[in-house]
């Protein structure tokens, strides 16, 4: 340090320990306090002892007190020098959230628990308690089980999975501890760690007795390895202990228990590091001791946990101890996929939570995966709110297992069998889920009908409207977003940034998935205006195409899967559709684009009698005359056959079975065969008012046909198919050296729709 200035230089802008002024000079170690630059020692003499349990320094006496700012007796500065942060102790600040916990432990292990510091923190063992019963009973569980656990793997590995399976399938193990699931959903910290200990002792043992001899690997004059240190923290994984609930569903007083959510990870954060235990060694007493760390200050002991030892100084920090943890921390967002919730993306969107993934779980996940997360609810505050004067809590959830979610089938209840039953008892099960799309817009069964086949049918099934604006394709695409089992929406300019894959946050360090990516895996991602999407055309070509979205990131390149089906709109470029044009001439959509799409409707608002009906459509649903109510009564009927999916509905006339009996007057298009199907489709006059589906049984009864009915096409089915492609390539006019147009898709489009205009309904 700088010495005192003499009498003969200009005063010191520093007078004790205060600056007055940019040019202050301050001592190496200090601290600012009540606005003082407080020195490393403090203002107490070096040598010094504190006091026990306190740590509050006695009285100087008058003669010996130094002034404040840097003290009189020189003192080493550097790594060695001791710190004197009394005033740092939470005793004499506020305590942050986690107040409450240890600060610091002594490792005190009793004999036959080798890791129990590293579980319980506050509670000391004692023999023949309900907790040592309980943990002697689970120990007993895995050693008979050996099959279902790997101790050499796990020890390797840090966690095991712990499925409800395994446990409630022991009837020794439910005789000692009867309320174990009980406990998991209320009391996750304490059972988890009792289950943890356990399986730490059962590693411990079976590697005392020797049963890893084939794994340890001897240093050689040619590779060093290093001799293998104590055991660490396993962590315990429970898995199909709990039902999934929603989002919407939790409340406070779930707070500190143990819950399940499933849902598509939307974002991503950066992982981060810091240390949150050091352990250290008593240089007089060889005490091993941890302490508790906390952002960029790490304190250090001021004094041995031995009562017997009275060193205040010089312990070695244990950098190989299980008690020094790095903990890697990350921050991910789950969207909520609930069979029980119905949003349209306009006026309401699904849940969102975030959750805190540590250990093993870091990187476990990737965006647009749907998985099933089990973890313990807690509180995080962020900040007052000026207008009420209180704080504000977000709830998150602290994750314990990951699931996941594309291999495990949903679940459902006896209400919603016996309403899927009654929906496909129905005469024509087929029409009635029609009209009860968007049923705000009268008539356009045929293209409702495909969108509802995308729906309910496997991936990478593109639907494309084009048409008049106003005429209701918004309001279709609407309700394909509600009904669909997972999927996203996505609204021309305003959302053109959400559709591949984006990063987000103060230092651009959060990765959020795009409604592709939160579509893919069987999913639906619907687009209002894809005409308007401008430069975001050629992601959404790539994700067609190849079934993957890139990142481009500097010096790398980053590729993800996403395969989602996609049902579209667009709107023409002069206001109204011109059928003397090109359909590419009449919307801003590129060639490679179109030919993705699979089945392309041009919706056009031309003026026929249909308006009167139009016109008492609208006036009887905003009267309430179509009304739902006669939908629970017929939960009893049974399920009989349904004649509106029937080979009827596709069957070719024998006509065009025998070729020599067609002629070029009477041969039945494929125009006429879609104008049938539409007319088969439309609500007549005389059937009166259908009692049509709510979204929300729509949504689960296509979940369960997509999960149950595997339908499998037999030969006659494909060649009817095949003939159907025949004679859609031969009504297109076109010359016998012309090819229709296949995209990279699989998407069979004919080239009459690039090349001719396209014909309307």
């Amino acid at each position: 340090m700088n010495p005192p200035p003499s009498r003969g230089r200009a005063p010191s802008r520093f007078v004790r320990g205060r600056g007055r002024g940019g040019g202050a000079y301050r001592p190496y170690f200090y601290f600012r306090r009540n606005g003082r630059v407080i020195p490393a020692r403090g203002n107490r003499p070096p040598n010094q002892e504190e006091s026990g349990a306190g740590g509050t320094a006695a009285a100087d006496p008058p003669a010996n007190r130094q002034p404040r700012g840097w003290g009189r007796t020189s003192s080493k500065r550097g790594r060695d020098t001791h710190m004197d942060c009394s005033f740092l102790r939470p005793e004499n600040y506020a305590a942050p959230e986690d107040g409450l916990q240890v600060q610091s432990i002594a490792v005190d292990n009793p004999r036959g628990y080798p890791g129990w510091r590293l579980y319980f923190l506050r509670e000391n063992y004692e023999e023949g308690n309900e907790l040592a019963s309980r943990i002697m009973a689970v120990q007993a569980h895995y050693q008979r089980n050996p099959h279902n656990y790997d101790f050499l793997m796990i020890r390797d590995r840090g966690f095991f999975v712990l499925t409800a399976l395994a446990i409630l399938s022991d009837a020794q193990l439910l005789e000692v501890w009867p309320g174990l699931v009980e406990d998991l959903r209320e009391h996750p910290l304490r059972t988890m760690a009792t289950l943890s200990l356990a399986m730490h002792t059962v590693v411990v043992n079976h590697l005392l007795d020797g049963n890893d001899s084939s794994s340890i690997e001897v240093s050689t004059p040619d590779k060093y390895v290093p001799a293998g240190g104590r055991l660490r923290k396993i962590y315990v994984r429970p898995e199909g202990f709990l039902p999934v609930v929603t989002i919407e569903g939790i409340s406070h007083s779930r707070v500190d228990t143990l819950l399940s959510i499933r849902g598509t990870v939307s974002s991503v954060g950066e992982p981060s590091y810091s240390l949150t235990w050091q352990a250290f060694r008593c240089s007089r007493c060889h005490m091993e001791m941890a302490m508790r760390q906390r952002g960029t200050f790490q304190p250090r002991p001021y004094q041995c946990k031995r009562s017997e030892c009275v060193a205040r100084e010089e312990f070695l920090p244990l950098r190989s101890s299980p008690y020094t943890r790095l903990s890697i921390r990350q921050i991910i967002r789950l969207e909520e996929t609930s069979l029980t919730a119905i949003h349209d993306f306009e006026s309401s969107l699904p849940g969102e939570m975030d959750v805190e993934l540590r250990h093993d779980l870091v990187d476990a996940v990737r965006v647009g995966q749907e998985i099933i997360v089990t973890g313990v609810l807690k509180l995080q505050e962020l900040g007052e709110d000026e207008a009420s004067n209180s704080k504000q809590m977000q709830a998150y959830l602290k994750a314990v297992s990951i699931r996941d979610a594309s291999s495990l089938k949903r679940e459902f209840s006896e209400r919603d069998l016996e309403a899927i039953a009654m929906i496909n008892g129905e005469q024509n099960s087929f029409k009635l889920l029609v009209q009860s799309i968007a049923p705000e817009v009268y008539g356009h069964e045929l293209p409702k009908a495909a969108c509802l086949l995308s729906l309910l049918g496997g991936p990478s099934i593109n639907v494309l409207l084009v048409g008049d604006p106003g005429i209701g394709k918004t309001k279709i695409l609407q309700s394909c977003a509600q009904i669909t089992e997972r999927g996203a929406h996505v609204s021309g300019k305003r959302g053109a940034q959400q559709l591949g894959v984006t990063f987000a946050g103060k230092n651009k360090r959060v990765l959020q998935a795009g409604a592709l990516m939160a579509a893919s895996g069987g999913g639906h991602c619907t687009l209002d205006d894809v005409d308007r999407l401008a430069s975001k055309q050629a992601i959404l070509l790539q994700c067609l195409q190849s079934g993957e979205v890139n990142v481009p990131l500097p010096g790398a390149f980053a590729s993800f899967p996403a395969k989602p089906s996609v049902i579209a709109c667009a709107n023409p470029q002069r206001g109204q559709y011109d059928e003397g044009r090109y359909l590419l001439q009449n919307i801003n959509i590129s060639p490679a684009l179109l030919r993705e799409f699979h089945l392309v409707y041009v919706l056009l608002d031309k003026p026929s009698e249909r308006d009167m009906s139009l016109t008492a459509h609208v006036r009887a649903l905003h009267a309430g005359a179509k009304k739902r109510a006669k939908i629970a009564a017929r939960y009893a009927m049974k399920p009989k056959m349904s004649d509106s999916m029937c080979e009827a509905t596709f069957r070719f006339p024998e006509a065009s079975r025998d070729e020599s009996l067609k002629t070029e007057d009477d041969n039945d298009s494929v125009m006429q065969q879609d104008y049938d199907l539409d007319k088969r489709l439309e609500l007549l006059a005389e059937e009166g008012d259908l009692d049509l589906l709510p979204p929300i049984l729509i949504k689960k009864f296509l979940a369960y046909a997509r999960q149950e009915v595997n339908p499998l096409l037999n030969e006659e089915a494909g060649n009817a198919i095949l003939r159907f492609f025949q004679e859609l390539q031969g009504s297109s006019g076109q010359d016998e050296g012309d090819s229709s147009q296949i995209g990279a898709g699989c998407a069979n489009v004919p080239s009459d729709i690039l090349e001719v205009p396209i014909f309307t309904l």
